[in-house]
């Protein structure tokens, strides 16, 4: 193969909204490059990428798959990324580490939730983007609205490079303007074409097409913008120099037509993949913190990212790295995590295709590989050499997760295996969370959606043999007061020998929301003496976590110590401390006690025609919509809806929008329950005890 170079790689990311065709189009690549000799299909489960047990189960892409093949000299990452809402994360990694992202849009779909999605994460990490309109073979394709849909609502950069011969069942092929020619492929599903001359009803269609791309290249070079003004004839050489340019800046988005399972201008579009795509050396230096670059050379200090982390049935874990600077030799090697300050032996990388690993001895600026059984790297990890390049890259960002199920260990083993099993799941998944509620105490595991829970506990239970039931979790409530009230609270005891006496009286008032607790001393000529202070305030810290109302925390008021009195024997701090008790749990029910419950931010992007469906389902969960915005045909509501009517909110929004909606949500505030609702969850809480008693 020769000394491999950074300008000779290509990286991209395969994105778009869920059965668009990105796992079909990596799949027809392979096909066609030879690396494979029969083209698996989604439906069957026998696709390279979706190789995962619950991916083939589903039909669908859970995690990001890395294939790599070569071609025409150049050696190409293709990263497959889910497109359903639940796996978003993945999208927006993969997106992060490929030099161009390739944005699937179905000509009989159009643009769509996740498109949208896959748009604005390109956007953020300023990626080059190229589009693909897949499907062209099938019924109701439309070409052109699809173009121009992608123009109005993205960038009127899109510009085609393909066009299509025929659409539906009269697909044939397509016409690649740049090289003015025709491709007619053979209607077996085999790849096979031959190559024409434009079909003379597509000519005018094809120079115009042409000429647009010209136009934008042009605009890269100064000197040959004014040739092309005053004009002159742009040569081949300097059109495909300055429309490599106009790529890598955006200012041409490549629009292919073609389509994956009719395998209908796939070889093309590799083809202009290698000759046209951005190189590293083309993206330029990717920044790290403190304004430290690493420089796309093979010379430079070695730099990486861990993306991404899988657990291997074979090989163990693997950490997936895309590679920024430098060149690193895995023969007796060693990386440096800088996050972790720890150095890591490597035993090998190995260029991944699915599941399947070819190992390599040395890697070098824009390799995309997998790296066996590194134990300290995590995803958003900056890795390097120890004493080379210092700073580390900025993190991996994930969404928040919208989905909650509360866990149970089915078994007294499960349990004991729960613990191990969810650390390396959440190693792999970024965006989910599992933590131990502290007030409610329900062992929470939170993701982007049911599906994705689900798959989850699926994965524990194939790879770990740990069996959880789930129900709704418990919404952490809290009761606050809504007046003033005192309240004396005196413990006396006499059992032989000292006895026990504590006198406290304490005035409770209600604080703003979110001020939390105070406590204040204003305690006069010794009624209580110095010592036994800290007691009181110690005692109302931790009867205030089980509140008179319900059991559940009490926030948002102050505690004022005014007065009391005290034995000089029999006195001591636990005396007060009960007493204090007294006092608490009196004043608190004489100062008028609420239960709160949090409200949460919420933003939901639903097309236009689901609009009244989503407004009225806020109003029937006791929602306020705070604001609306347009975007195309998209919608974004912005409104505030109680934690309480959203734990299955993910599922129901899939339902109503028939899998178009998607949200983010993310706490807001606490705010009181409507007395109605209230006195419900009082019930309900105190029947619990009663039942646990």
């Amino acid at each position: 193969m020769g000394v491999r170079k950074p300008e000779d790689t290509r990286s991209l990311a395969l994105c778009a909204h869920g059965g668009a065709g990105k796992t079909s189009l990596a799949e027809a690549m392979l096909f066609d490059n030879g690396n494979i000799t029969r083209m698996g299909s989604v439906q069957n489960g026998n696709t390279v990428s979706d190789f995962q047990t619950e991916e083939q189960k589903r039909n669908i892409s859970i995690s990001t798959s890395l294939l790599t093949l070569e071609r025409k000299g150049k050696t190409f990452y293709v990263l497959d990324a889910p497109g359903y809402a639940d796996f978003t994360g993945e999208m927006s990694a993969a997106i992060r580490v490929a030099d161009t992202a390739v944005i699937l849009v179905s000509s009989v779909g159009g643009i769509e939730v996740q498109t949208s999605k896959a748009w604005e994460y390109a956007e953020h990490h300023n990626a080059p983007v190229s589009f693909v309109v897949s499907k062209m073979d099938r019924e109701n394709a439309d070409f052109d609205k699809v173009l121009a849909d992608i123009k109005s609502q993205f960038s009127q950069n899109a510009l085609s490079v393909f066009l299509p011969v025929g659409a539906g069942e009269k697909f044939t092929g397509i016409v690649d303007v740049l090289k003015g020619k025709s491709y007619s492929y053979k209607p077996d599903g085999s790849g096979k074409f031959t190559e024409g001359e434009i079909p003379a009803d597509m000519a005018d269609d094809a120079a115009s097409a042409r000429e647009a791309l010209v136009e934008a290249a042009v605009e890269m070079d100064d000197e040959l913008m004014e040739k092309y003004l005053e004009g002159e004839t742009v040569s081949e050489a300097d059109f495909e120099r300055t429309l490599k340019k106009a790529i890598a800046a955006k200012r041409i988005m490549p629009v292919f037509a073609l389509s994956s399972t009719a395998n209908i201008g796939v070889p093309q579009f590799m083809d202009f993949v290698a000759d046209y795509f951005p190189s590293p050396v083309d993206i330029g230096a990717v920044e790290a913190e403190g304004g430290a670059k690493a420089e796309p050379k093979t010379d430079a200090p070695f730099s990486a990212l861990c993306f991404k982390v899988m657990a291997d049935a074979f090989v163990g874990k693997l950490s997936f790295i895309r590679v920024y600077s430098g060149t690193l030799s895995s023969e007796g090697g060693t990386i440096y995590n800088l996050d972790k300050g720890e150095d890591e032996r490597i035993s090998s990388f190995k260029q991944m295709t699915g599941k399947d690993g070819k190992d390599v001895k040395e890697v070098i600026a824009g390799d995309i590989v997998a790296i066996p059984k590194l134990q300290s790297a995590r995803v958003g990890h900056t890795l390097a050499i120890k004493g080379g390049f210092s700073a580390k890259f900025p993190a991996i960002e994930f969404p928040k997760p919208v989905y909650s199920v509360a866990v149970s260990a089915k078994t007294r083993a499960d349990e004991d295996r729960l613990g191990n099993a969810v650390s390396r799941i959440l190693e792999e998944d970024c965006s989910l969370t599992f933590e131990k509620n502290a007030e409610t105490r329900d062992n929470v595991l939170s993701g982007m959606g049911d599906m994705h829970i689900n798959i989850v506990l699926a994965k524990l239970k194939e790879r770990y043999n740990v069996d959880l039931d789930t129900r709704t979790p418990q919404v952490p409530y809290r009761e606050t007061i809504r007046k003033m009230a005192e309240a004396q609270g005196k413990h006396k005891k006499q059992s032989g020998g000292h006895g026990q006496y504590g006198d406290v009286y304490i005035r409770y008032r209600p604080l703003e929301r979110g001020a939390g607790f105070e406590f204040i001393d204003s305690v006069v000529g010794g009624a209580v003496p110095r010592n036994f202070i800290p007691a009181v305030e110690k005692g109302l810290r931790e009867y205030m976590t089980s509140g008179p109302l319900a059991g559940f925390p009490v926030v948002d008021f102050s505690a004022e110590l005014y007065y009391g009195s005290y034995h000089d024997v029999d006195s001591s701090e636990m005396s007060f401390k009960l007493a204090t008790r007294l006092s608490f749990r009196k004043g608190i029910m004489d100062a008028n006690p609420v239960l709160l419950e949090p409200v949460m931010d919420v933003e939901v992007t639903v097309p236009d025609q689901f609009m009244g469906d989503v407004m009225g389902d806020f109003n029937s969960r006791r929602g306020r919509v705070m604001g609306m915005e347009g975007h195309g045909k998209l919608q974004v509501v912005k409104a505030q809806v109680p934690l309480a009517e959203m734990f299955r909110y993910a599922t129901d929004l899939r339902s109503m929008t028939s899998g178009e909606g998607s949200f983010s949500m993310e706490y807001s505030h606490y705010e009181e329950v409507p007395g109605d609702i209230a006195k419900k969850v009082i019930a309900a809480h105190k029947k619990e005890d009663e039942d646990e008693e």
